[in-house]
């Protein structure tokens, strides 16, 4: 116990004593022999000397208390706190966590698991998902929130937990760090019983209401140092009045109680950040600029320094401060000159004997390159140069160094341990690396011998435009690991792709032949997550032993099984619905050579679990031999990047960036300061100049030297759209048709631009870069066309199959199933517009790839399970193609023509070789091996058990080799005819139509037509027109189509394996031509071209000349005020682009409203301004998206039309009119006094004023006969008003009766002058008009 003695009071109690006690000259009242008052301690006597009375209590800094002799300040339990408001029962522990003012625990979790030190929690608490956390059970008025968690029986003395909000590191109540709480008390009244502050990490095993005053903490890092002289800060404090930046270059900034923050201050002022500036840091503009008084040099000192931010009051106390991030100031001092870092030449370079070494680290000191040979003995170290200019070091090796491989030594401060480091790094650059990355290699990729024969001199296939690609997505380890034709030295190798005469070659080399053109490889650059060492791995063609001596017995086979068994035979004896087979591959799944690849350590060095030897050159030879195969057989090479996130980071083993430039090629959150991990790992910050640099510089490298003549990006929506162009740019200018694609997804930290313009779906639009369109993967392995069940979702999803059909391009007008006809981009889907791409380049179709089920697994949770294997293999045929009869760019999994199946595994990126099973001899298809892995998939079992066990789901050899061609045939008849590659947005629009549409079409039929006939450009000599025909039913089904004359079946399918397709037919009339179809099938008919061009199919046929429903099925309303912004008031589309909706309104009536969508989403639209946001009646308003609130007040009961007019929906307009009680009809005066060239005419309209009454006024000469007239629609139908009495005389000033008749009104004008016409409708069974000169 720790105990601070005070001895203020015990002196002067002990003094007291003494005087009194021994008659010693006090007070002059005090009379000879009077006893004097005599205290025990701790007592002392009151003021007046006339009792005793306990001294007022010692103070001590909490959490400490006054011992009960009131003499010291101890530690410990404080009998005067309240007791808790729970105390923990049997086989309980009661965990508290307190907050600042006791508040806003909402949203907070408690995470808890079992490790074999701390076994304590049962279930539910014992594994927890970090996502979904324990909700606490109450709130205690002194302690905080607390939980009750349940012990299992025979607990240990330690359970784990961490308290958090949200799923990010972020949130972390106590810190970074994992706490444990002890469960044998020595307290018993609190046995069970801990107690936890906000931001503290430590546990308290007794009641602590308050920590008392604490140090200010150096909270995160949300200070951001942004070029030379300026830093983004936003005080948290209200009384900051004053900022000070802060520096260290030992790091030992540290905050005192009583001496404040220490280290060198340079006092910053307040100042406005320019436009440029905010450009750089658009999610900090709200933030307050602060500017310091430094040059570049002191700077490029400065920021080698540990930085704290701190905010003071007005009299100089400390009241925060935070870490400060500089990444965007290095770009400002390294890299906005004309020859600076990012024009610099990184990495190794041979020049002439020498080899030139070079890295940007411009944070570090102490520089060192260490030289080793291939026994990784150090041979050589020496100093590197710093170029102050660029941030960049340097050295210049003796070529004797050739081979050898390298490593940088260094000093540098790193914010994660918040301390100079003493680190090693490999070199990001590395041209090719030791075993596991641990060492770069010094080598010349023009060496000969890191050649195989013919590279410089290979031919590579080319492909005319990127519409023209087909491709085909496959992962070296499953192209040819379990393959037996393969030599065994080579499966699952670079090499197996160079057996040419190996089954897996083989079937490349007949898609090739049929039309394939890319085969895309999952990463083979360097994999920090497979052990490179095979004497290291255990593969499923080891013993059960080797497994078993691994992972200590832990496995239930290692207690079971013989242990000299294969794994892979013990795995087949395993009954197909167990769980034991996904029990022993999770055994293995971090000891085997699998992995997706997606865990970069370098990015340009390749992977050497894939080679022969990870050590020398052989990774760099093998991996161009496999490059050099893929060509040599028609395949143009696609490498998968992952530039969006790193294996490792901060100062750890496999860190690279991290460590030569902390806090720079990492994202690290604004406020927090921990590294950005939505993506799943550590996020790179991609639009940072350096690594945008990298990004490029390594790209260049590996379509140049490696062979790549295509890329896909992981995650690509993670980095800036700008840096993807740049890349693209770059590497066209060393292979010119060389194509970009990738995943376009909008999530995270970086979400709706908010860091920078993402390389996103809708952001990509009309770049020729494409993404991958998941509206078409939905709308496939969804099962809507297969669910014969016609509701408006499945109705949806086939209309949003015909966008992406049709290139899923936001111009494309598709009628809807509501009957709407409205832009691609107007459909809704998951929020967002349905079509995005502005090219067919943009779109990559797919609708099975590595992530998630494959198609054939997907696929059987939506099939009935009465349905056939021949049926499942038919619709799975069917979905599979759909992509090739796309506009855009079809994409496909290795095996997935085949049946392919992992067993209904969800995510098998680490199941291993079991699951990851491709067997491309056509034996079988993996399905029903086991049941998937638990961790992903456990919840899903039940449902699996019974589909898996279904034998209507078994493929047999004769299904797969069935599949496969089919398969082919659809993928050589997209590659016949150009018509299938359409290459702009216009050409799709003007070609391509779609049949069967509307509020009366069949659900699951799509039938779509291209034209190619006259009045277009010839593009395929062959046919005047195709028509594609899908039936996705369980029967034959027909359709007519308008002018379709001279169909017949494709060539191809004329001698189908497929014996439906004698089934397919096509009969014309006069004036159009059925189609049909039976079930589960897709058929192809075109239309021969005779000796010239003639008539084809227009893709308006069915359709006509659509009116374009500007948000096509996406509802509008009118929400506000009056109707508590809900969505009780829809408005009616009446064509043209114009949405109206009628309210009944009184006099005086107000509100605020917008015109919006029930998401507020697709559609937000409010006035331009606060300033701008009343409506006049009757002015046209422009409206802009996300506006303000409009304003709009009634002058009269009346009725009120609302119209708002989105002709251009981006500038849509809003009128508000009256409606009168003819309702909404323009009324006129139709006669002989109209003017002489419209007599009888719609000249002279009314105006509705309000309360019934219209009103027209206008000139009139004065004339002997009578003008005759009537009031009167256009239509003459609508109203039609004469006169309504006995009289058809107009008297002025009198009320005349109107009615609708055939007795025209007369009036006599003897006097020249202006004359207004009143016609009242209050009544209408009785109108009447009043004629008056003004």
């Amino acid at each position: 116990m720790n105990i601070i003695t005070k001895m203020t009071h015990l002196l002067f109690a002990v003094s007291l004593t003494l005087l009194f006690g021994c008659g010693g000259s006090g007070s002059s009242d005090v009379k000879a022999g009077q006893t004097l008052l005599t205290c025990d301690v701790p007592q002392v006597p009151n003021t007046e000397g006339t009792q005793c009375v306990d001294p007022e209590p010692i103070s001590c800094d909490a959490p400490l208390f006054p011992d009960t002799n009131n003499e010291s300040c101890i530690n410990g339990y404080n009998p005067d706190l309240p007791d808790p408001v729970v105390f923990a029962g049997e086989n309980e522990a009661v965990l508290f966590y307190k907050r600042p003012e006791n508040e806003g625990y909402e949203g907070y979790r408690l995470h808890s698991w079992n490790t074999d030190g701390c076994d304590a929690y049962a279930p539910p608490f014992d594994a927890t998902d970090w996502a979904d956390g324990h909700e606490y059970d109450g709130i205690d008025p002194n302690y905080g929130a607390y939980w009750i968690v349940a012990l299992k029986d025979g607990y240990t003395e330690c359970a784990n937990f961490i308290i958090h909000i949200g799923t990010e590191g972020t949130g972390k109540a106590h810190g970074d760090v994992d706490l444990t709480m002890p469960l044998m008390q020595d307290d018993e009244r609190f046995v069970r019983m801990n107690f936890t502050f906000d931001g503290e990490p430590s546990v308290f095993e007794f009641p602590v209401a308050s920590l008392g005053e604490r140090p200010v903490a150096i909270d995160g890092a949300s200070a951001h140092w942004i070029d030379l002289n300026t830093v983004l800060y936003k005080p948290s404090n209200e009384l900051t009045q004053i900022i000070k930046l802060h520096s260290s270059a030992t790091a030992d900034l540290v905050v005192d109680l009583d001496t404040g923050l220490n280290g060198e201050t340079v006092e910053l002022t307040a100042t406005e950040l320019s436009d440029e500036q905010a450009a750089k840091v658009p999610h900090l503009t709200d933030w307050t600029a602060y500017q310091g008084s430094w040059d570049a040099d002191a700077a490029k000192q400065l920021i080698k320094q540990q930085l704290v931010v701190a905010g003071y009051d007005a009299d100089g106390k400390l009241l925060e401060a935070s870490l400060v991030q500089t990444a965007k100031a290095l770009d400002a001092l390294y890299t906005q000159g004309e020859s600076d870092a990012n024009e610099a030449m990184l990495g190794v370079h041979y020049n002439n004997n020498a080899i030139d070494v070079s890295v940007w680290a411009p944070t570090a000191s102490n520089m060192m390159i260490n030289v080793f040979d291939a026994d990784k003995a150090q041979v050589h170290s020496t100093a590197m140069t710093l170029d102050n200019n660029t941030g960049i070091w340097s050295v210049s090796l003796d070529s004797q160094y050739d081979r050898h491989y390298y490593r940088f030594a260094f000093d540098v401060y790193h914010p994660t341990t918040k301390a100079i480091e003493s680190l090693w790094s490999t070199d990001p650059y590395s041209l090719n690396v030791s075993s596991n990355g641990l060492y770069s290699q010094l080598i010349n990729l023009s060496d000969d011998d890191t050649k195989p024969e013919g590279w410089d001199e290979r031919i590579v296939p080319t492909v005319a435009n990127p519409e023209d690609a087909v491709i085909y997505e496959g992962h070296v380890r499953d192209f040819s690991v379990r393959d037996q034709s393969v030599s065994e030295a080579n499966r699952g190798k670079y090499l197996a792709f160079t057996e040419l005469e190996s089954v897996p070659m083989q079937h490349l080399k007949q898609l090739a032949d049929k039309g394939l053109t890319h085969f895309h490889l999952l990463p083979v650059t360097d994999i920090g997550t497979i052990e490179e060492d095979a004497s290291e791995r255990v593969e499923i063609t080891d013993t059960l032993g080797k497994l078993c001596e691994r992972i200590n017995d832990e496995a239930d086979a290692c207690k079971i099984e013989d242990k000299n068994s294969i794994i892979v035979d013990i795995m087949q004896s395993y009954l197909p619905g167990s769980d034991d087979a996904q029990a022993l591959a999770s055994a293995m799944r971090d000891l085997d050579g699998f992995n997706w690849g997606y865990d970069p350590h370098h990015f340009i060095a390749p992977e050497g679990s894939y080679a022969s030897s990870s050590e020398g050159i052989a990774r760099v030879l093998e991996t161009r031999a496999m490059v050099q195969s893929l060509q040599e057989v028609g395949l143009r090479v696609v490498l998968d990047v992952v530039y969006n996130h790193t294996t490792s980071s901060g100062v750890w083993g496999k860190s690279v960036f991290d460590k030569l430039v902390p806090g720079y090629y990492h994202r690290y959150n604004e406020v927090s300061g921990a590294i950005e991990r939505s993506t799943c790992c550590e996020n790179t910050a991609t639009e940072h100049v350096m690594m945008d640099k990298f990004v490029t510089d390594s790209m260049v490298i590996l379509a140049r030297d490696f062979g790549y003549d295509s890329f896909r990006f992981d995650v690509m929506g993670h980095m800036p759209k700008s840096s993807i162009l740049a890349a693209r740019e770059a590497v066209q200018a060393v292979d010119p048709d060389n194509y970009f694609y990738g995943e376009g997804w909008d999530f995270g930290e970086v979400a709706n631009n908010r860091l920078f313009t993402q390389a996103k779906q809708a952001d990509m639009a009309g770049s020729e870069v494409g993404t991958f369109n998941d509206r078409i993967r939905e709308a496939v392995r969804g099962g809507a066309m297969f669910s014969n069940n016609p509701t408006d979702g499945n109705l949806a999803e086939q209309d949003t199959l015909r966008l992406s059909l049709a290139g899923n391009l936001q111009n494309y007008i598709l009628k809807d199933f509501k009957g709407n006809s409205a832009k691609g981009n107007s459909f809704s889907w998951n929020t967002q517009p349905t079509a995005y791409a502005l090219d067919p380049a943009d779109s990559i179709n797919y609708v099975s790839k590595h992530d998630n089920e494959t198609l054939w697994d997907q696929l059987q949770y939506k099939h009935a399970s009465s349905m056939s294997i021949e049926q499942r293999v038919r619709a799975h045929n069917m979905a599979l193609s759909i992509p090739l009869m796309s506009q855009g760019i079809p994409f496909m999994q290795l095996g997935a023509d085949l049946l392919r199946s992992k067993s209904m595994d969800r995510d098998s990126y680490n199941a291993g070789d079991w699951f990851n099973a491709v067997d491309l001899t056509k034996e079988n298809n993996n399905w029903n091996i086991g049941l998937p892995n638990a961790e992903k998939n456990q919840e899903k079992w039940p449902e699996i058990m019974p589909i898996s066990a279904n034998s209507d789901a078994q493929a047999m050899p004769q299904d797969i080799a069935y599949a496969g061609d089919v398969f082919q045939e659809f993928l050589a008849i997209r590659s016949s005819s150009p018509l299938f590659r359409l290459t702009t947005e216009q050409d799709v629009i003007d070609r391509v139509g779609f049949h069967n549409v509307g509020e009366n079409q069949q659900h699951g039929l799509i039938v779509m037509s291209i034209d190619d006939g006259e009045g277009l450009v010839d593009l395929d000599i062959a046919v005047d027109a195709v028509v594609v025909v899908i039936n996705a039913t369980q029967q034959a089904l027909s359709h007519t189509v308008l002018t379709a004359t001279g169909f017949e079946l494709h060539p191809t399918l004329k001698n189908s394996v497929d014996s439906s397709m004698t089934e397919v037919s096509f009969t014309a009339s006069e004036t159009d031509g059925t189609f049909t179809v039976p079930a589960y099938t897709m058929a192809v008919f075109v239309k021969p071209q005779g000796e010239s061009q003639g008539a084809g199919l227009s893709a308006d046929a069915t359709v006509g000349a659509p009116d374009i429903v500007p948000y096509g099925s996406t509802e509008v309303y009118l929400r506000g005020d009056l109707n508590e912004w809900g969505l009780s008031d829809q408005f009616e589309y009446v064509g043209s682009g114009e949405y109206q909706i009628m309210k009944a309104l009184t006099a005086g009536e107000s509100f605020g409203f917008k015109v919006a969508s029930e998401s507020w989403n697709l559609v937000n639209f409010g006035a331009n301004s606060e300033q701008e946001a009343v409506v006049q009646l009757g002015v046209e308003k422009q409206l802009s998206f996300n506006g303000a609130n409009i304003s709009f007040t009634a002058d009269t009961a009346d009725n009120y039309l609302f119209s708002f007019n989105a002709s251009d929906k981006e500038n849509p307009t809003l009128t508000v009119v009256k409606i009168g009680p003819f309702g909404n009809v323009s009324l006129y005066l139709r006669g002989s006094l109209n003017d002489a060239g419209s007599l009888w005419g719609t000249d002279d309209q009314f105006t509705y004023s309000g309360d019934g009454l219209y009103t027209f006024s206008k000139q009139l000469s004065a004339q002997s006969d009578a003008y005759e007239f009537k009031v009167a629609t256009s239509d003459w139908s609508t109203v039609n008003l004469g006169a309504g009495g006995d009289s058809s005389e107009v008297i002025l000033g009198s009320e005349t009766p109107l009615a609708a008749s055939n007795n025209n009104l007369s009036l006599l004008i003897e006097t020249e002058g202006e004359y207004r016409f009143v016609v009242n409708a209050n009544d209408l069974e009785a109108p009447f008009i009043i004629v008056n000169l003004q």
